[in-house]
């Protein structure tokens, strides 16, 4: 293992260590219900990603040095462009595919900063996004890669083991948004397995962590500006689509 390889491991098990501490400060001053559900991906995050670095083949990096940033953004934004597009193509399927409402994602309690709505925006526009992107894309992608002997690249994109392994892991996020945060509507649920899908697409195309974490911090932070935004400003960009 080279100095570089070792440097890349710490950045990111340093990141997601952090967040594990940030992910505690919410389950007690913020939403213990959100803190409890998120501690579980972390968690799983920094294991997953230790046994692929150190057993696998660790492919996709949190900073790809082939990918500029501005290449990142124009496929993050690509991304969530297409994300949007695919919410019309959500709400027909809709009315085709039978989806109860389950769950629901807030406590009861009221912690102390359970009613900020600066600490609220940062935790679902931020920290949730980071967490879900990495757990369930970025990890879950290659280690999935390294146990079905598949290479991550644009090349395989249509290889059968590859298009089962983003559909199924596409499939494990949207059955994970029912059981942690509930359902509102059909359209929402098949809107967060079209979201997953392109987060997970742009990775294999790019081999880069960080156009999936555009387009999901791009998704949360407008959509929450509908539920934690306070005058004007923030109105105007409101857009009425779902926590991703």
């Amino acid at each position: 293992m080279t100095a570089q390889t070792k440097r890349e491991i710490f950045i990111e098990m340093s990141i997601l260590g952090f967040l594990a501490y940030v992910v505690f400060f919410v389950s007690v001053n913020v939403n213990p219900t959100l803190g409890t559900i998120y501690s579980n991906p972390v968690l799983l995050a920094i294991v997953l990603g230790m046994v692929d670095y150190f057993f696998g083949s660790k492919t996709v990096k949190l900073i790809n040095k082939d990918n500029s940033w501005g290449k990142v953004f124009l496929w993050g934004i690509a991304g969530y462009i297409a994300v949007l597009a695919s919410s019309y193509l959500s709400s027909a399927l809709a009315t085709i595919i039978p989806v109860k409402e389950l769950l629901s994602l807030l406590a009861s309690s009221a912690p102390v900063f359970s009613n900020s709505a600066s600490l609220n925006f940062f935790v679902f526009a931020f920290l949730v996004a980071y967490i879900e992107t990495y757990a369930f894309f970025v990890i879950a992608l290659d280690a999935s890669a390294t146990l079905f002997k598949v290479q991550l690249n644009r090349k395989n994109i249509f290889n059968p083991k590859l298009v089962l392994i983003l559909f199924g892991l596409s499939l494990a996020f949207l059955l994970y948004h029912v059981t942690a945060k509930g359902i509102q509507a059909e359209s929402t649920l098949i809107l967060v397995f079209f979201m997953a899908l392109m987060s997970l697409i742009t990775i294999v195309y790019t081999e880069d962590a960080r156009p999936a974490l555009i387009i999901h911090i791009l998704a949360n932070a407008i959509a929450a500006t509908s539920l934690f935004a306070s005058g004007n400003f923030f109105s105007v960009f409101t857009l009425v689509l779902p926590f991703v």
